[in-house]
This record gives C-alpha cells, sequence and structure tokens, in this order.
C-alpha cells in the first residue's frame, strides 16, 4: 500500500508541474486569459495524470476508455469533496484560508487515492511482487 501511495504521490507532483508549465505557457507564452489557460492546464494535468497513474501507479492492463471514464468521474467527485471541505471551513468554522487549502488536499488526495485504487484502476493490474 505504502509502495502505490508514493507513486500516487509522484504522479501527483508531476502532474501538478506539467499542469502548471501549461498555465503559465498559455497565459505568457500564447497571451491566453488565465481562465482558459487554467482550462487547458487541468485538462492537460489529467491526461498525464491519468495516464501515469495507468501505467506507473497502478500498473494496469485493462481497457483504457472504460478506466478514463471513470477517472474523470471521480475526478470530479474528489474534486467537489476537496472544494465541499474548503467552503466548509472557511465559511462555517472560520479556519484560514491557507490551512483550510490544505486540508482539503490532503482529503483530495486521499479520495482520489482510495477511488483510483479500488473503482478506477481496481482488477486492472498486472502482477508485481513489489505491490
Amino acid at each position: 500500500m505504502i509502495d502505490y501511495l508514493l507513486r500516487f504521490a509522484t504522479v501527483g507532483v508531476i502532474n501538478t508541474v506539467i499542469g502548471y508549465a501549461v498555465i503559465f505557457f498559455c497565459m505568457y507564452g500564447l497571451s491566453q486569459s488565465p481562465v482558459l489557460s487554467n482550462v487547458i492546464g487541468y485538462a492537460v494535468g489529467l491526461i498525464v495524470s491519468f495516464v501515469l497513474n495507468r501505467s506507473y501507479t497502478f500498473r494496469s492492463t485493462a481497457a483504457v476508455a472504460p478506466q478514463a471514464l471513470r477517472f474523470a468521474a471521480f475526478f470530479i467527485l474528489a474534486y467537489l469533496v476537496n472544494l465541499g471541505i474548503l467552503i466548509w471551513l472557511t465559511r462555517y468554522l472560520g479556519v484560514r484560508s491557507g490551512t483550510s487549502q490544505i486540508v482539503a488536499g490532503i482529503a483530495y488526495f486521499v479520495v482520489f487515492f482510495i477511488i483510483s485504487k479500488y473503482f478506477v484502476f481496481a482488477g486492472g493490474g498486472r502482477n508485481d511482487s513489489r505491490n
């Protein structure tokens, strides 16, 4: 389980760096709006996340299309959990914004990891003695 978590976290860092690189390239290199740049960057990050989690984190060999659809749907669910916790902490409990972002981000990570492991990529992995 720890091996999966470390790989999942590594993929998260990689897709975040790539996503932000795309966002800033679109804004400053292509003179696109911040909103369009953000959408493009997050879309690229989501694709990178799926590809790397499928091949590296969970080493799945199952059919791509059903996994991609589940991944996208559960990403939205995990993001809504993140957003709900963020709103709850900041608006209703008065927790500082920075602290709330960290707590909500941790919740997103945990929820998306569990969903990815047990629902998105479940049963699609290759045998790997390190897991």
